[in-house]
């Protein structure tokens, strides 16, 4: 019995969430290294595609593409999974045990299950337009009152309560958006009150979804994240169509054919750009689930904020030169600096104050991991299938109270 007690806990998965368990640099460096290149990559590309204007703006292009690539990949990795399953069952292996699917939601969880895709769908169609008007490296720099907004929305609707930590890095982000406030107002050029509210409302939508997910994930026989992602980027998808049909399409020539005749970029470089974009969204959202199992929500948390100075860098250092919103002066800087650390020091404190009461739960911290995404990006990040351990752990989380906002 000892020797199969010692085994067993060989192989069990280590993460971060395990007191006391460490995990490997190496096991590290390749998720880290893709969600940062990918996630960094998918707002730069697609700060590149709103620049060129190949449609109008109105055609909503960018909402349409993001909930293409989430549903299209949720479809390629279950067919891959089911594959797979096939393969092994054709060598005799023994199958991965199935659980019973839960049983369907009723009542306020149903209708919660069904608001989901209303604030994930208002939100991305806001952060796209603060993109569109400011920039990418200030919506990402603004998007950080995400955190205060988030936890003045919790406190509000689900009576939470934030440890000293948490309020110190709270109001970092508060001193941040403060010195990027004055820079605005004492500048030459007008304050982009619209990109502002734009983002500010993106960051109440994440929120109620972030809060709205927490819920789902406390109810009897809660929906897996494949489930709520489904059910978002399906909506999402449905809703886009529609617009398309019934305002786009009607004027197709001026909103789409003629700035595609107008655009300077090539037939070959345009696609590319567009498939790129696509792939690095889809690969970014998955790389998230990687982080999670592997490092625990700590480190996700910092890797979030690493890539987020790396695009407000690399923004004003690609698109600075035609596009003077995108530059970064020595209050600029400042202000990055504080979000950014902010953030960390929110993130950082929340997971560990979490980390006793989410013992060995992983699926807890994939939660903590949608929660966390900002924006866009993580926006409807892409979470594989939850395996059977994730499954038979859930209800685990129930007595967890360690959600963080959703930034």
């Amino acid at each position: 019995v000892n020797a199969r007690v010692r085994r067993a806990r060989a192989m069990a998965p280590r993460t971060a969430a395990d007191a006391g368990g460490r995990v490997g640099n190496d096991d590290l460096i390749f998720p880290v290294c893709a969600f940062l290149l990918t996630g960094a990559y998918y707002f730069l590309s697609a700060q590149e595609i709103i620049n060129n204007a190949f449609v109008h703006g109105d055609v909503r292009q960018m909402v349409g593409i993001m909930y293409l690539s989430d549903v299209s990949f949720n479809l390629i990795t279950g067919a891959l999974s089911s594959s797979s399953s096939a393969s092994r069952r054709a060598k005799g292996e023994k199958p991965t045990p199935k659980t019973a699917s839960p049983a369907p939601l009723q009542g306020w969880p149903r209708t919660c299950l069904y608001c989901l895709p209303l604030f994930d769908c208002t939100a991305l169609v806001l952060a796209f337009e603060a993109i569109r008007l400011a920039g990418s490296g200030f919506q990402q720099t603004v998007g950080g009152a995400a955190i205060p907004i988030s936890c003045v929305l919790n406190v509000l609707i689900a009576g939470k309560r934030y440890s000293s930590g948490q309020v110190m890095g709270i109001s970092l982000v508060m001193a941040g958006l403060a010195v990027k406030a004055k820079a605005l107002l004492d500048g030459d050029a007008e304050f982009p009150l619209v990109a502002t509210a734009y983002v500010l409302g993106c960051n109440v939508c994440y929120a109620m979804r972030g809060i709205t997910m927490e819920y789902l994930s406390k109810v009897p026989n809660p929906p897996s994240g494949g489930r709520m992602t489904m059910q978002m980027g399906v909506a999402g998808l449905v809703c886009w169509t529609a617009y398309t049909l019934t305002y786009t399409l009607p004027n197709w020539e001026a909103m789409v054919l003629a700035p595609m005749r107008a655009a300077k970029m090539s037939t070959p470089k345009m696609v590319a750009l567009y498939a790129s974009h696509m792939l690095s969204r889809g690969l970014a959202s998955k790389t998230i689930m990687m982080l999670v199992v592997r490092g625990g929500a700590i480190v996700l948390s910092l890797s979030q904020v690493v890539r987020a100075s790396l695009i407000i860098v690399l923004s004003s250092a690609i698109f600075c030169g035609s596009d003077s919103r995108q530059c970064l002066d020595g209050v600029g800087v400042l202000s990055v600096l504080l979000v950014v650390a902010g953030g960390a020091v929110y993130g950082v404190a929340k997971k560990v104050d979490a980390l006793p009461a989410a013992r060995g739960t992983t699926t807890k911290l994939k939660s903590d991991a949608d929660a966390d995404a900002n924006d866009m990006s993580e926006t409807i990040a892409s979470p594989a299938p939850p395996t059977l351990t994730q499954r038979r752990t859930s209800k685990a989380t129930t007595a967890a109270e360690t959600r963080a906002p959703h930034t």
